[in-house]
């Protein structure tokens, strides 16, 4: 029996540790370390120290593997998200004020930055090198358009005037942070500082909110 083929995007998935995800784990190490160009079945085979052609076995095509990692770090994103924001469903987010948020936000980022900086280049990497490849466009603006999703909702929840408009600026704004601590940053992480600089820029998205203590 073969195994099943990776899907596309979609509604976050329980965690899972089955062979196929080690496989994906050390698939993502190798493009933190060498970029899409390092990417092959054997670099993953060997990076997971398993027998040659394992990788192969679940992931028949480097395209298959490819949507697999993607389907990987947006499920182990999603479970980060749950795990350190406060403020995951409607209800939530509407009794949790800017200070709260950027609170929750900023142990998000600081965990990405620390023990989930690898998984956060291999994203950058995937994003940056694979809009040159068109088999990836699709999938990438679909995961694109779930974070951005995910902000109008919470933007909604939280009042804000257009949650339309801003959604996809808010995205923007935070990943344009986490991506300047991974290019300019060092390897510390300092959370009061990150906590300091959401608020900001919640501030400047949730105006409404910013009595609550933006600097």
């Amino acid at each position: 029996m073969t195994p099943d083929a990776p899907r596309l995007p979609g509604p976050s998935r329980p965690a899972r540790t089955t062979r196929a995800d080690a496989l994906l784990d050390a698939a993502i190490a190798v493009v933190a370390d060498t970029g899409l160009r390092g990417l092959t079945h054997r670099s993953v085979d060997a990076r997971a120290q398993v027998p040659a052609g394992s990788a192969s076995y679940y992931f028949r095509t480097r395209v298959a593997l490819l949507q697999a990692i993607l389907q990987r770090l947006i499920d182990l994103d999603a479970a980060d998200s749950a795990a350190y924001l406060p403020f995951a469903d409607e209800a939530s987010a509407q009794a949790t004020d800017l200070t709260g948020m950027a609170a929750g936000w900023a142990r998000l980022f600081a965990h990405w930055l620390g023990p989930g900086r690898q998984r956060l280049r291999a994203r950058y990497a995937l994003y940056l090198e694979g809009r040159h490849h068109p088999e990836l466009h699709e999938l990438l603006d679909t995961a694109s358009a779930q974070f951005v999703g995910g902000a109008r909702e919470l933007l909604a929840a939280a009042g804000a005037p257009d949650p339309d408009r801003d959604g996809p600026l808010l995205v923007a704004l935070l990943d344009g942070l986490l991506y300047d601590q991974i290019i300019r940053g060092g390897p510390g992480v300092d959370e009061a500082e990150l906590r300091r600089r959401i608020e900001v820029i919640l501030g400047a998205v949730l105006p409404h909110l910013a009595r609550w203590g933006v600097p």
